[in-house]
């Protein structure tokens, strides 16, 4: 059989006129195969996987990327201090008289109506040496020696050397408290020289015409209203208090003392753009004092001034606590507000043409309304009906949202069991996020409650609304409705 393969093999003449034997084809097949080595193999493996790396790096890159936020339920928090201007009902009183001043009434301390807040000398210092002649014998007190260790003890409880700005303010502090020892001293020998016999007509003691709270400091922001206050004045850093105490001779008509006849009292706030809009309706509120723990109640009013927010909060108690202070930070708390927490940016808004309720049919085959739009037919001047059957989206009692592409601006709806007609024309809008719990973008209606800078919280449990764990688009300028999200 080989033999006649072979036979058969020789009577074969190759292209170029050689008898073809057939070993060479056969020479030529194990030859190739026989180069094939596990390197080989090897590498092309690793060719087919860096070709299937590259395929799906091409796909993931041209490939629509979708951020998910899944929405989170809990209260949004507020911890942002806002600065502010203490305004008060304030005024200062000037001396009618010129010579050598001394005080009676520590600084901060409310005064009675006729008490004696000061006196002038204008003997030529005469009497005001004769006051305080006696000034080296005065002794305290033990309840008053008491008070001033018990100040300074308090004092040293919390000094840890890590901060000393505190010790102006306690130096200041204690000799308000010996001031106050030494006028009641004073006062006593005044009442002394008086009915001694020894008083001048050039010796003067000056009654308050009015109960109020004495201070001994002013500045350039005393006797401003409320309504007067600029973001300028707020954010002006060279607003410094300045001392009327004076050392001895005073002039008239020079101011003598600052008084406060009531403990109603308003701070001013510089706030943003937010905190106006989310508080327009808003007219209780609480607030912080300068980082305080303790709860000061007040009404608020919005006041808007060019490009700039001012909050005024009206209060009525511890005006006296912040007689000395223009300049406070503030800190409002609010209550609970619970809802679903979404981000700012997932946040868009959607037109809808609003139509009345009142122009919706009953349809009872239907078991719901229908909108019922006319036909004119130019050739007949018949009027027809086209029945449409619409979800209404949103209401807010009166009007009915429906989508856009339902009906087109210009058509008439009418309810022909009330005659009412209507003209679609009226676009309004709702805030809402995309939803993507279906694969595809839907847009969803929200109710915002509150707002901070990258977080707002919206009402939970809304008809047709956001629940908790939902999944919706980060990004709302990214996103189209009704596309698929792949």
């Amino acid at each position: 059989m080989r033999r006649d393969r072979d036979q058969e093999n020789d009577n074969i003449v190759n292209i170029d006129g050689s008898r073809f034997t057939g070993t060479g084809r056969n020479k030529y097949s194990r030859g190739f195969l026989s180069k094939i080595t596990p390197e080989h193999i090897g590498a092309a493996v690793f060719l087919l996987v860096f070709i299937y790396l590259c395929i799906n790096l091409y796909i993931y890159a041209t490939k629509e990327q979708v951020s998910i936020y899944e929405v989170q339920g809990q209260n949004l928090s507020y911890d942002r201090s806002y600065p502010a201007v203490c305004i008060r009902d304030e005024q200062l009183v000037s001396s009618t008289y010129s010579g050598y001043v001394n005080y009676y009434i520590q600084n901060g301390r409310k005064c009675a109506k006729s008490s004696v807040v000061y006196s002038v000398d204008a003997s030529g210092n005469n009497v005001y040496s004769a006051l305080n002649s006696n000034f080296e014998d005065i002794s305290l007190s033990s309840d008053e020696i008491r008070k001033i260790k018990s100040d300074i003890s308090g004092v040293m409880k919390s000094y840890t050397g890590a901060d000393l700005s505190w010790t102006e303010s306690f130096k200041t502090s204690l000799v308000e408290t010996l001031y106050d020892y030494v006028s009641r001293n004073a006062l006593a020998e005044m009442d002394r020289l008086s009915s001694a016999g020894n008083s001048s007509s050039d010796f003067h003691s000056v009654r308050s015409d009015r109960s109020g709270v004495i201070s001994y400091t002013t500045d350039s922001l005393c006797g401003t209203a409320a309504d007067a206050v600029t973001a300028d004045m707020i954010k002006d850093s060279s607003v410094k208090p300045y001392s009327l105490r004076n050392a001895g001779l005073i002039s008239s008509g020079d101011a003598v003392y600052r008084i406060c006849d009531n403990e109603e009292w308003s701070i001013v706030a510089l706030v943003t753009e937010d905190f106006y809009v989310n508080n327009l309706e808003t007219r209780n509120v609480t607030v912080y004092i300068d980082g305080g723990l303790t709860p000061v109640k007040g009404q608020l009013k919005l006041l808007r001034k060019d490009q700039d927010y001012l909050a005024q909060i009206m209060l009525n108690e511890y005006m006296s606590a912040y007689m000395d202070t223009r300049f406070v930070s503030i800190e409002f708390d609010y209550e609970t507000e619970e809802g679903l927490k979404i981000p700012k940016t997932a946040i868009t808004q959607k037109g809808y043409y609003i139509v009345p309720l009142t122009v919706f049919s009953a349809d009872e085959a239907a078991g719901g309304y229908v909108l019922k739009r006319e036909i004119y037919d130019a050739s007949t001047g018949a009027v027809g009906y086209d029945d449409i059957y619409t979800r209404k989206y949103y209401s807010d009692g009166y009007y009915a949202y429906i989508d856009t592409n339902v009906v087109n601006e210009g058509d008439i709806l009418c309810n022909p069991d009330t005659g009412e007609r209507v003209k679609v024309a009226t676009v309004n809008f709702l805030d809402g996020v995309y939803c993507v719990n279906k694969g595809y973008y839907v847009f969803t209606r929200i109710e915002k409650l509150r707002s901070n800078d990258e977080y707002t919280i919206v009402k939970k449990n809304t008809k047709d609304g956001l629940r908790l764990y939902d999944h919706i688009a980060l990004n709302a300028a990214d996103a189209v409705e009704g596309k698929i999200i792949y």
